[in-house]
């Protein structure tokens, strides 16, 4: 996929996430969280692709391929959203403060990219 197309992707995925939002019991945390991941892989998508001229289709390597480029902290939030994934599926309850880190992630890769 191009980063058009990651875009385009981006720009479905969090039409979707708004219809959950706002969500400050934490109800739709699950989704809230999965939604904020595929969106986030494909915004770093363009990124990579605007500032190095690369991207990965892939979530794997992810994290390393950032910091290889030189963008520690949105690789950072990549490992943290990921650690919060695993934990909304195997039996954490949901909150409201994972949400607002959702969206606090987002707002942070959407200023990285220049949004």
């Amino acid at each position: 996929m191009n980063a058009d197309g990651h875009k385009r992707k981006a720009e479905e995925i969090e039409n979707s996430l708004q219809k959950l939002l706002p969500d400050p019991d934490g109800k739709h945390v699950v989704a809230i969280v999965e939604l904020t991941y595929g969106l986030l892989q494909h915004l770093i998508a363009v990124g990579m692709e605007r500032k190095f001229g690369r991207h990965l289709d892939s979530h794997v390597g992810l994290p390393r391929e950032l910091r290889k480029a030189g963008a520690v902290d949105i690789a950072e939030i990549f490992v943290r959203l990921d650690s919060s994934r695993a934990g909304r599926w195997y039996g954490s309850k949901g909150n409201g403060n994972v949400v607002r880190q959702c969206n606090q992630f987002i707002e942070q890769v959407k200023n990285w990219l220049e949004i």
